[in-house]
């Protein structure tokens, strides 16, 4: 099973944990993740965006300081500005939040419920899908020969076209050489690819 199917596979498995939505935010770095799965209600999103919530959440700021898990009912979670209470108004009233990773590539999930709080076991649960998918994405240390030229050939623009030249291989063994890239590094477009690659610390 490739690596993009193990990832899908272990969201699928929040489904059940979170009849009301979830939100998993995959190796965040400064605002950008790698990856982001959502089933919240749609107009708890755009509600959340237009409002500038994200900075006002106590979830981010637990997340960013303490980390493990708690309940959004945990008298250690104070919300001063009112999130919790209005994502209740949209149908998420019980949640937990798991977090995990250092600050440079914080996994973060919530989970919801509109029926009782998330017990330990399902929270549990949660945690150990959020520990997986935490290190199955994990990005290489380091990069071939290849997939440098690889990196090369998308930042000036030459594509697999390119690359084939560079390496003197058929345009079609260079395309998979670049599929491969992507699948490496968890990108679906050049500057998503070249993006990561600089985060990473790859080039």
């Amino acid at each position: 099973m490739k690596t993009i199917e193990r990832i899908d596979s272990e969201v699928a498995r929040l489904e059940d944990l979170a009849p009301a939505g979830y939100f998993l935010a995959i190796r965040v770095r400064g605002a950008s993740p790698l990856m982001v799965f959502k089933t919240f209600p749609a107009d708890w999103l755009d509600i959340y965006m237009e409002n500038g919530y994200m900075m006002r959440d106590p979830i981010t700021t637990w997340a960013l300081t303490v980390g493990g898990t708690i309940r959004w009912s945990s008298s250690f979670l104070p919300d001063p500005f009112g999130v919790l209470r209005h994502a209740a108004e949209h149908g998420l009233k019980y949640g937990a939040s798991i977090a995990h990773g250092p600050r440079s590539a914080l996994t973060l999930c919530s989970i919801c419920r509109q029926d009782r709080e998330p017990t330990k076991d399902e929270i549990a649960a949660a945690r150990e899908i959020v520990l997986r998918l935490h290190d199955l994405t994990e990005l290489p240390k380091s990069l071939s020969d290849s997939q440098r030229a690889g990196l090369n050939a998308l930042a000036s623009g030459g594509g697999a076209a390119g690359l084939a030249r560079d390496l003197g291989i058929s345009q079609a063994a260079a395309a998979a050489e670049i599929r491969d890239l992507y699948d490496v590094l968890f990108a679906a477009s050049p500057d998503d690819a070249l993006r990561r690659a600089r985060d990473a610390k790859l080039v």
